[in-house]
């Protein structure tokens, strides 16, 4: 009978570190956005990897930070999930940076959960490696680490590496894990805040909320409404924007990033609505 090797593993490191990129470039679609600024990720984002001999699930999980609210609670929450099931952690070290205390409090999380296989995963191999052994070593007298790969998520140096070793971390079974189609309300919404992230500044893109309206596929035309909410009324016309160009900015972004997963025409239409304090509202945070 065909074995194959089979596992969850996550994919962990300090904001802005390249998590949902190295995702992305794993499985080979969008299934996480990414963005210079922290904090991009809400959910433990599940991506499924499959090969003739693996089938590896691997978990984008949120930057864990100090609770403010019920919305950090809950991503704090995923986090803890995650790490329960793993087999495996990629702990992602960016060598052009700085070892910071965020650095060791991620590393402080995984030893919280006695996890056996952590590989170290340095990024940007295309742009460096003078800092690499300076990285190696103070990771090293912080947590044990069973491998180190040195990869560039864009432009994909050393990833099939990177799931060769991962693979030597991971039990054989007889079958692979049964993949779960990915939820369009949860794609569209999170293109549509990743547009958000990127077109604004300051407080605005951590206190929007996206749900899906709704949506109607007819004549190869996928017809979506969707809503932005936001926290306060001085925040509505920043995302409007003067002569409502902000909010087209952010449509027509949008669209050209949903093309690229939709073989379709689309027709997308937002708007924007208040809802105060939102972050302490369970109901939209049963909605994320």
């Amino acid at each position: 009978m065909k074995q194959y090797h089979v596992g969850y593993v996550a994919i962990t490191g300090k904001p802005n570190v390249g998590k949902s990129t190295l995702i992305n470039t794993i499985v080979k679609r969008k299934v996480a956005i990414t963005s210079y600024k922290p904090q991009t990720t809400r959910n433990e984002i599940n991506a499924l990897y499959n090969d003739k001999n693996s089938s590896i699930m691997f978990v984008d999980t949120p930057g864990y930070h100090n609770s403010m609210n019920k919305l950090d609670e809950r991503m704090n929450s995923e986090i803890k999930s995650a790490y329960k099931k793993v087999n495996c952690v990629l702990l992602l070290i960016d060598p052009t940076r700085d070892f910071t205390n965020e650095d060791f409090n991620v590393i402080k999380m995984i030893k919280s959960f006695s996890i056996d296989s952590v590989i170290l995963v340095l990024t940007k191999a295309d742009i460096t490696t003078k800092y690499n052994q300076k990285v190696i070593d103070v990771v090293k007298e912080k947590i044990d680490v069973n491998d180190i790969v040195s990869i560039s998520s864009l432009k994909t140096i050393n990833i099939e590496t990177l799931i060769n070793v991962i693979k030597t971390k991971l039990p054989l079974e007889n079958k692979p894990i049964e993949n779960i189609e990915d939820d369009d309300d949860f794609v569209i919404s999170e293109i549509i805040r990743e547009q958000i992230i990127f077109n604004t500044q300051k407080e605005v893109p951590y206190s929007t909320f996206v749900y899906v309206e709704s949506k109607k596929f007819e004549n190869n035309l996928f017809t979506i409404d969707a809503t932005i909410i936001v926290e306060k009324e001085t925040q509505k016309p920043i995302i409007i924007g003067a002569g409502g160009q902000m909010i087209k900015k952010i449509g027509t972004q949008a669209r050209k990033e949903l093309l690229k997963i939709y073989d379709c025409k689309i027709n997308l239409k937002l708007f924007v609505k208040v809802e105060k304090d939102w972050r302490n509202n369970q109901h939209f945070i049963n909605s994320i």
